[in-house]
């Protein structure tokens, strides 16, 4: 017994997540894991890390190593930390955008040029290769989020819509 191809007329295939949005969620992912990939290196090889960031330290003459090693080491933690509250974040995000939530694109779009602007930063601290190299692969993945955030494909799926009652306080 063959069923009738009910595509057309299934509410749920009219409101299919396009493949952009699949595409979007898939670099957030992607960025996510090169996060996590960052932190981890940053953990395992965190000696290493320090002894490269003092050694290229401008430090004036007399200055305590062991006392600026400890503050490096402080900050380490700090680089590392936040990448599980963004990965909790990035969930929410991403459970948004599979729900067609005008909030969740907006804050792709934000939570982007924010970390499109920090691994810029990243680059112009005295770090290791690997971190920089890290840092530019999460900028060329974040540039290809921003690019498919930018397709009418997307905006429209995300558009406001024109609801009684509701205002769109950020309405593209």
């Amino acid at each position: 017994m063959t069923t009738p191809d009910t595509s057309a007329t299934d509410p749920d295939t009219a409101t299919a997540m396009p493949p952009q949005v699949r595409r979007m969620i898939a670099l957030m992912l992607a960025n996510l894991a090169l996060s996590a990939l960052l932190a981890v290196l940053m953990l395992v090889f965190q000696e290493q890390l320090l002894d490269y960031e003092v050694a290229h330290l401008d430090l004036p003459a007399g200055t305590n190593l062991a006392a600026a090693r400890e503050a490096l080491r402080a900050s380490a933690w700090s680089r590392v930390l936040p990448v599980a509250l963004i990965a909790l974040g990035y969930l929410w995000v991403i459970r948004g955008l599979q729900r067609g939530q005008r909030k969740a694109y907006r804050q792709v779009v934000v939570i982007s040029v924010i970390v499109l602007l920090v691994s810029g930063l990243a680059l112009l601290q005295p770090l290791p290769w690997w971190v920089r190299a890290i840092n530019v692969a999460k900028a060329l993945v974040v540039v290809a989020l921003l690019f498919l955030a930018s397709r009418p494909q997307v905006r429209s799926r995300f558009a406001a819509t024109s609801r009684p009652g509701m205002v769109d306080r950020f309405s593209s």
